[in-house]
């Protein structure tokens, strides 16, 4: 075995330079093609059940808390909504915890759509939202004029 291994080896640099040139480059060129596979996460339409699992997020911005940080776990279904858990960290109305409710309302084929977050009687925000190609990521702000005071931006994680 290694006698045939070495005479095939001998035979190769016996080979003009640019033969063995194009065996490299092809044998290189295959074996990009080989271990490069297209993500099943880009491929196909992003759907509202694809979103469906646990989520943890962190938000920012200026409510009517003051200047307000959450970290937000919660889980949605495969309609796009679910409910959780948000610990708060607030200028103006100290730390906490609530329960928040997180709804995704239109949900485009490349991620892009609307949803909301509620967080208990005329508390909430609306969202545009984005979601990475993958599934993992997902980014929301409220730029809504409806919600006048209340400026909150986010990033969520598919766990």
């Amino acid at each position: 075995m290694i006698r045939q291994s070495m005479q095939a080896l001998i035979k190769f640099h016996q080979r003009p330079a640019p033969a063995r040139v194009a065996f490299i480059a092809t044998l290189s060129l295959l074996t990009l093609v080989w271990s490069v596979r297209p993500s099943w996460a880009t491929i196909g339409t992003i759907t509202k059940a694809d979103l469906s699992g646990p989520w943890a997020a962190t938000i920012t911005g200026d409510t009517g808390c003051g200047i307000t940080t959450y970290y937000f776990t919660f889980t949605l279904n495969t309609l796009g909504s679910g409910s959780g858990t948000a610990v708060s960290h607030t200028s103006g109305c100290g730390d906490g915890s609530n329960t928040f409710t997180f709804t995704v309302s239109t949900l485009n084929a490349n991620g892009s759509g609307t949803g909301g977050i509620g967080c208990g009687t005329a508390c909430g925000w609306n969202l545009n939202i984005q979601v990475a190609p993958d599934r993992s990521v997902m980014n929301f702000v409220d730029v809504s004029p409806l919600n006048p005071g209340n400026y909150i931006e986010g990033t969520a994680i598919h766990q």
